[in-house]
């Protein structure tokens, strides 16, 4: 077999070609948008939404499994740790409720001050003869 001389090595980036020396597109340069090209952007989007998508799946997956061990948990449970969890949960929910049941009580008396006001201009408005 007659040996053939060794192929040249190109390193960096291969000359220009005569069509995008003469302010032809080719199909590379029509790729692009803006310097960056589509097919990246693509993968980059595609990449994303797969991860995105993952982490969602697997966080229900976790909230799924954990929820089926403290029911399990909970039906396992004698009456007596039943009965103590229950008190605890409505403790927990007690402690929220104090809370917004002050924001409405005081949201109530603001609404009431403003409906007085209100009341108090248009009587005031009627006496004097004068309309706002």
């Amino acid at each position: 077999m007659p040996s053939q001389p060794p192929r040249p090595i190109r390193r960096g980036r291969p000359p220009p070609s005569a069509a995008t020396s003469k302010g032809v597109p080719t199909a590379a340069t029509a790729a692009t948008q803006g310097g960056i090209p589509i097919k990246k952007l693509i993968w980059t989007g595609a990449f994303a939404a797969v991860t995105i998508v993952g982490s969602l799946y697997g966080a229900g997956l976790k909230t799924q499994r954990e929820y089926k061990a403290e029911r399990q948990q909970f039906i396992e449970a004698t009456p007596e740790e039943r009965i103590h969890a229950l008190e605890h949960r409505r403790g927990v929910l007690m402690s929220q409720k104090i809370p917004l049941e002050m924001k409405l009580r005081d949201l109530r008396v603001r609404l009431k001050a403003e409906e007085a006001g209100a009341e108090g201009d248009v009587a005031t408005n009627v006496t004097d003869g004068k309309a706002k």
